[in-house]
């Protein structure tokens, strides 16, 4: 093979590695962004941020960050993608599994509160921003919460039964565990006392004996 026909190939390789390299920086330079957003829409609230803070922030200037992201609504939608849906795919998986509806609540509350302790700043943000999100994306994420809730739901209604549980009015103990489990992002601060699996496992017990109760 000659060196001419060599060339063209060594040149086109380097020139897709080239790109793939670019491409990564690109990935991580979004993902610096996002991060970077999320820390400041919690501190500040999304309204008071600034598009400048958040390219400041990671090096960029105004015009640069506009190739990423097009508005700061958009920014904000794009921070919860895929959370929520990630969340509820393994609650689907944990509500699968064989077991009574006290193993099977244990296991959807633990997976749920770990969910919300492993996204605190986005879970904080969504909690006070709601109202910020476009119409489209917030029936998506309604969506996406409901059908966590009637996880919760389905498996308080067996176990009642089948008279693991109390009897009760099962759409308020669906809220009342699920505003319980939600609100452990206003108080939790990673490397304290407790860790994440701790909380999540302690939360798995409690929501049994309040339905035993």
């Amino acid at each position: 093979m000659s060196a001419a026909m060599v060339r063209p190939v060594v040149g086109a390789g380097a020139g897709h590695r080239l790109v793939r390299r670019r491409g990564m920086r690109a990935a991580d330079r979004e993902t610096a962004i996002r991060a970077a957003a999320l820390r400041i829409f919690r501190r500040k609230g999304y309204d008071a941020a600034s598009m400048q803070e958040i390219a400041d922030a990671v090096g960029l200037n105004k015009g640069s960050l506009y190739y990423y992201i097009s508005s700061k609504q958009e920014l904000l939608v794009r921070l919860f993608e895929g959370r929520a849906e990630q969340v509820l795919g393994e609650m689907d998986t944990a509500a699968s599994r064989p077991g009574t509806p006290r193993e099977r609540l244990r296991a959807i509350v633990r997976v749920y509160v770990l969910g919300v302790l492993r996204n605190l700043d986005a879970v904080h943000v969504y909690v006070r921003e709601e109202h910020s999100f476009p119409r489209t994306a917030l029936q998506q994420v309604r969506r996406t919460h409901q059908a966590m809730r009637d996880h919760f739901e389905r498996v308080i209604v067996d176990g009642m039964r089948q008279g693991d549980f109390v009897e009760r009015d099962s759409k308020l103990a669906t809220l009342a565990l699920l505003g319980t489990c939600t609100w452990v992002h206003r108080w939790y601060r990673p490397g304290g006392r407790l860790t994440e699996t701790a909380v999540a496992d302690d939360f798995a017990e409690r929501a049994v004996r309040m339905l035993c109760a």
